[in-house]
This record gives C-alpha cells, sequence and structure tokens, in this order.
C-alpha cells in the first residue's frame, strides 16, 4: 500500500458503517482494506471508479461485469465513482441469510437485479434493455435476430398489464420461485 493510504478505518466512521451495514467491525475492516488495494492512484482520492471495479477477478470475469461497475459507479456512487461507505452500503446488499439492515431485504437485492437490465431508470425493461442484456450474456453464441425473438417471447410471457415492457412488479412475480437471497449473496468471511 502507497504511504498515504491508511490501514485502519477511523473508528466514529467504522461505527457508523457498521451499523448502517451490519458488518462485523472485522468485516468492516477487511472490506477496508480491499478498498485501498483496489484504489491504485498515487496519492489516493478515496474512491474507486469503473476500472478500479474491473479490476476485481470475478466482475472481470463475469460477462455483465462491465454493466455491474456501471451500476455500482453510476447508481450508487457520486460522480462516476464510489467512497468507501458507498460501496460498504452496496456489498451490505449482498449479505446472506436474515435481513440485518433495510439494505439486504430481497426487495432491494431485487431492485439491484432489475436495475441490470432498467439503464434508463423509467421502471421499465423495454425490448431494447432486454436485447442489450441478452447480447451481454450470450456473447456472439447467438445471431442478433434470435436474441429479438427471445426477448419478443420474455416481453410476452411476463408482461402481465401487456405494455410491452416488464414492470419491476411483474419482474419480482416472475422470480418469487427463486430463492433470491441465496443467488444473489457473497459470502463474508469474519
Amino acid at each position: 500500500m502507497g504511504a498515504n493510504k491508511s490501514a485502519v478505518l477511523p473508528a466514529d466512521q467504522a461505527e457508523e458503517i457498521c451499523q448502517e451495514t451490519g458488518f462485523t467491525s472485522r468485516q468492516l475492516q477487511r472490506l477496508y482494506v480491499r478498498f485501498q488495494e483496489l484504489e491504485k492512484r498515487n496519492p489516493p482520492t478515496g474512491f474507486l471508479n469503473r476500472e478500479d471495479l474491473l479490476e476485481i477477478r470475478e466482475v472481470s470475469m463475469n460477462p455483465l461485469g462491465e454493466r455491474l461497475a456501471d451500476i455500482i459507479v453510476q447508481d450508487h456512487g457520486t460522480n462516476n465513482r464510489i467512497d468507501f461507505r458507498q460501496f460498504a452500503n452496496v456489498l451490505a446488499q449482498f449479505r446472506r441469510g436474515k435481513t440485518i439492515t433495510n439494505l439486504n431485504t430481497k426487495d432491494k437485492k431485487l431492485l439491484f437485479l432489475f436495475s441490470m437490465y432498467d439503464r434508463n431508470h423509467d421502471g421499465k425493461i423495454d425490448r431494447n434493455e432486454l436485447t442489450e442484456i441478452l447480447k451481454l450474456m450470450v456473447g456472439g453464441n447467438i445471431h442478433d435476430e434470435q436474441i429479438a425473438t427471445i426477448a419478443d417471447h420474455t416481453i410476452e410471457e411476463l408482461d402481465d398489464d401487456r405494455d410491452l415492457t416488464i414492470t419491476f412488479e411483474e419482474f419480482c412475480k416472475t422470480l418469487s420461485n427463486i430463492d433470491v437471497d441465496e443467488k444473489m449473496s457473497m459470502k463474508f468471511l469474519n
């Protein structure tokens, strides 16, 4: 780590963030060290940007990794960058198990997942948004016409109100039988 980086999060900040996120002091300290490792600027700014997040191996290897990095910095950060408190709050949404704070509820996880599709933030997933994410998921393995057909059939199947979009409620209804807590969780070591 650089000389200007502090290995310990100040106690007053740590206590507040632990209360907000439900992380233990030890978990939060480990996240803080990881946050500092990801920020490679000298002198450090106290922020991560999209490129920093793409340095996380699990993010860079994921076909939706770039979309995920965009969501984190654009939707949960400020000016396309994220500070440590924002970073901890985003990660708190993916805590496994019982709801510890209002950050890791099933609805918050579903809303985060919905935002992967709804990038214009209009509260609906339209054909273009669905097609775009399908292309990201399958890469060049399926022709554009096939992707468009899949998108059309998906919207037709999920669109209860027949407005040719998928609302958050329709999206949630579709995922009602899936264990969202298990599928959208990360294990945080103590």
